[in-house]
């Protein structure tokens, strides 16, 4: 019925027909007029890593940061089972998601549609145990950790993906022990790739031209075992350590690599995660069950703000902001997701921890 048509109808059946129509919208739709938090604005999406099929949990994320659980859909690969002890195993680049596949050595891509989450491609990662992987402009490069290197591939504006040739690269060695890496990225500017090291305290950057990244420089780590990072909005380079349970901060221009801040502790135990919105840090404690919350200052030195900003139900294995940094979710070790409201000043306030499909460890985190 037109809606001008709709004006015209006597008071009661005017009320039969909205309720007519409330009755048949679907479960998760938005009703135009509601006050609030429950019309969905984005998602959050959370890999199971399960070895029998790797997929991925969508959950709703409503206008008051809440989540509600919707579909599971598969990657087309094989979880590893257990924890790829890594950060950025699942990313969103645009209208796509870039999952690993840590069982059989697979990157999978997925497109966020009007109709829910579609995948579209499946490809070798390159190496053995892809556990991260990253995406500017077309291009992706996945951290293999058995291997010890990263390698290639461009994706198209629809998701297929194909491999960059000639394009693994071996992370920088010390020696005989493992590097156990955590994570790559690009840098903001696209001209470094950054990986760290959780095994032998090393960051590594490659040098970028035209989507092929260049050897290895290796630089010492501020502090023990440096985990996950991300880039604040100046393109330095925030980095947690596991072992002291802190935070370093770094600026990187290229493959010059400089400490600004070294090892600020947060107090807790195995700062592992870490995301970076506005002018402040957030690093996921998972041995303390505890986020802790650091100011970032215009030179890039840190502060520490709250050594517990909020804690955990359970200990926290990955971490995603929402794109306009209001809100934060925390893949939990029992495989719910907590989602925590980010106020201007850098506290938070927990909301909800919501169960999804059952999870085998960390394995990636990402909204929308």
């Amino acid at each position: 019925m037109p809606i001008h048509s709709a004006r015209l109808l006597a008071p009661a059946f005017a009320a039969v027909a909205v309720a007519s129509l409330l009755a048949t919208a679907p479960a998760n739709a938005a009703v135009s007029g509601r006050s609030g938090g429950d019309s969905v604005v984005g998602h959050v999406y959370e890999t199971t890593n399960a070895a029998a099929g790797n997929a991925v949990q969508v959950f709703d994320r409503l206008r008051d940061g809440s989540l509600r659980a919707g579909a599971v859909v598969p990657t087309g690969g094989h979880g590893l089972g257990s924890s790829l002890a890594s950060q950025y195993g699942l990313v969103r680049d645009g209208n796509l998601l870039f999952a690993v596949n840590g069982g059989d050595d697979t990157v999978s891509t997925l497109a966020i549609t009007d109709r829910g989450l579609v995948r579209r491609d499946v490809a070798p990662s390159g190496g053995d145990l892809p556990v991260s992987v990253t995406v500017r402009h077309g291009v992706v490069y996945v951290l293999n950790q058995n291997s010890e290197t990263i390698s290639g591939l461009r994706v198209s504006h629809d998701g297929h993906l194909q491999p960059l040739p000639h394009s693994t690269r071996s992370l920088s060695k010390s020696g005989a022990t493992p590097t156990a890496a955590a994570q790559v990225s690009f840098s903001p500017d696209g001209r470094s790739l950054v990986v760290t090291h959780k095994g032998d305290q090393t960051i590594d950057t490659f040098a970028v031209r035209n989507g092929y990244a260049g050897t290895a420089t290796p630089h010492h780590s501020a502090g023990v075992t440096p985990y996950g990072f991300d880039f604040d909005r100046r393109g330095d380079a925030i980095v947690s350590e596991a072992g002291p349970s802190a935070v370093s901060s770094y600026s990187v221009h290229g493959n010059r690599v400089r400490t600004i801040s070294a090892s600020v502790s947060d107090g807790q135990a195995a700062a592992c995660w870490l995301v970076v919105t506005r002018d402040e840090a957030f690093t996921i404690n998972a041995a303390s069950a505890s986020i802790s919350s650091y100011r970032i200052s215009a030179d890039g030195r840190l502060k520490l703000i709250a050594a517990v900003a909020a804690p955990t139900s359970a200990g926290g294995s990955d971490a995603a902001l929402s794109p306009d940094g209001k809100f934060l979710y925390v893949r939990l070790s029992n495989g719910s997701v907590a989602s925590y409201a980010v106020h201007h000043d850098g506290t938070l306030t927990k909301q909800q921890d919501v169960a999804g499909a059952a999870t085998a460890g960390t394995a990636g985190l990402a909204a929308d």
